[in-house]
């Protein structure tokens, strides 16, 4: 059976015309999300690498399939089908509860960052690493950035039909271009050996 059955349809329209979260089997969702008051957070590009870091760790945590993404100065794109028990509202949850922390652990003043316990999974090693980097850069103390937050709510869209998933694709993978960041942008899955193969993945659901 396709991916796109009457119930998904009417689910689908419902959907459109509501603020609730409806949740399919199987249903691939186009989803945005801002930091506060839309801080250009993600200017910086070692907070870039970590959240790329956190979106690959929860792929794998809470189970999902990534068709597309990018990481803009102050919101992040995703297309991603949830394949396991968690859906769609708990993914983002982890992504954005994971990364303020982490990039706030970042961004920590040398003594309060010593009052912070990480453990030795690959993760906080992560952490730890990208932490020197951020200290190497802007020395101790010596910065500005406000604590990181996202924005509490998010918007999503259920991917409709096979035209709709390229669009939205297409809108994903080439974002940054209408934002001024260079051609050659590091953060788009359009950099990610993957990309290409679960585009094709897509494909054979149909």
């Amino acid at each position: 059976m396709g991916v796109f059955t009457p119930l998904f349809l009417l689910a689908m329209i419902l959907h459109r015309n509501s603020q609730k979260r409806i949740y399919l089997n199987n249903a691939i969702y186009f989803i945005t999300f801002k930091t506060k008051d839309n801080y250009p957070y993600f200017k910086e590009q070692i907070f870039c690498d970590l959240f790329v870091e956190e979106l690959k760790l929860c792929m794998k945590i809470k189970q999902f399939t990534l068709y597309a993404f990018n990481v803009l100065c102050e919101h992040i794109h995703l297309m991603l089908q949830p394949t396991g028990k968690y859906n769609y509202s708990q993914i983002v949850q982890f992504i954005k509860r994971h990364t303020s922390r982490n990039i706030n652990i970042l961004t920590l003043p040398e003594g309060e960052f010593g009052q912070i316990r990480l453990h030795d999974n690959t993760m906080d090693k992560c952490v730890k690493e990208y932490r020197k980097i951020f200290i190497d850069k802007y020395r101790i103390n010596q910065f500005t950035i406000p604590t990181f937050q996202w924005q509490h709510s998010f918007y999503d869209h259920i991917i409709r039909n096979e035209m709709d998933f390229q669009r939205h694709w297409q809108y994903i993978s080439y974002n940054h271009l209408k934002h001024g960041l260079p051609e050659n942008w590091k953060y788009t899955s359009l950099n990610f050996e993957y990309n290409k193969a679960l585009f094709n993945h897509y494909h054979n659901l149909l």
